[in-house]
């Protein structure tokens, strides 16, 4: 099923939220790890960063289609993280 076509441009400002979102995640990060003593105390929690820039980035990947008029299952199922694509699938009813 496929967006009204109003809702197009949201997505794609969404997308671009999420992207600006993951550099500032990327960011921080990198002014973390800056203190090697700090980075490797918090290495797993430094890693969590990684994680969620990979997650939005994915997000907007997936608001990039649904704006360019994709449907959602198809959308859905071009999402590269299993888990997320899990949540998402289960969040639509759907099986993957």
């Amino acid at each position: 099923m496929a967006f009204h076509p109003s809702v197009y441009p949201l997505c794609t400002a969404m997308a671009n939220e999420w992207r600006e979102m993951r550099h500032h995640l990327e960011h921080l990060a990198a002014m973390l790890c800056v203190d090697e003593a700090f980075a490797k105390r918090h290495i797993d929690s430094l890693q969590l960063f990684d994680a969620l820039a990979q997650q939005a980035d994915e997000s907007a990947v997936m608001l990039d289609r649904l704006s360019e008029g994709m449907c959602a299952s198809e959308a859905l199922a071009l999402v590269r993280l299993g888990l997320m694509q899990q949540r998402l699938s289960d969040a639509l009813g759907e099986l993957t």
